[in-house]
């Protein structure tokens, strides 16, 4: 005894009429990209945009020597990281402690750092003995940086921030 399968009779596919289709019209002028399973036609490779950066607003400690000293330049220091070449703009803001209790501005910068990969940076502020007993003076420093982080086609501004504290010892 033997089985049989019954033999079907081959009908146009849907496909294959698609392909008639799209070819007939692109005969006649217009253009039609027709994407099938094994084709990679009309696909755009485009490599992965995304950044991601990183700010560490390092802590602060200076020693000022010498009896007489009412001043000291202090570093401020900052790092940036980005996993890819980026353009970051920073925002750098330094305090320091007023006799009141109440944080005062004494620097501010900006500026633009180009591709970076890795940034180590400083701003110089001028840090005042406001006489405190033990001679120490309280500062303060706050980074923020911005970065386009382009994913895909969009793109959108990344804001980051990072801050340190630290103390300015005095000579008394």
């Amino acid at each position: 005894m033997t089985i049989t399968t019954p033999t079907r009779q081959r009908r146009p596919s849907a496909t294959r009429l698609a392909l008639v289709s799209a070819a007939s019209l692109s005969l006649i002028g217009g253009s039609v990209a027709v994407a099938g399973t094994a084709s990679a036609a009309g696909y755009d490779y485009k490599p992965d945009k995304k950044v991601e950066c990183k700010v560490d607003a390092k802590n602060v400690y200076h020693k000022e020597y010498g009896k007489y000293s009412k001043k000291a330049d202090v570093k401020f220091e900052f790092k940036v990281w980005c996993d890819k070449k980026t353009d970051v703009q920073f925002d750098h803001w330094i305090f320091q402690k007023k006799n009141n209790g109440k944080w005062e501005l004494i620097k501010h910068r900006d500026g633009k750092l180009k591709d970076v990969k890795y940034e180590a940076k400083h701003t110089k502020a001028e840090v005042k003995d406001k006489g405190r007993k033990g001679g120490e003076e309280k500062v303060y420093h706050v980074v923020k940086i911005k970065y386009d982080d382009k994913n895909g086609k969009y793109s959108h501004t990344v804001t980051k921030s990072d801050s340190g504290w630290g103390t300015v010892h005095f000579g008394h």
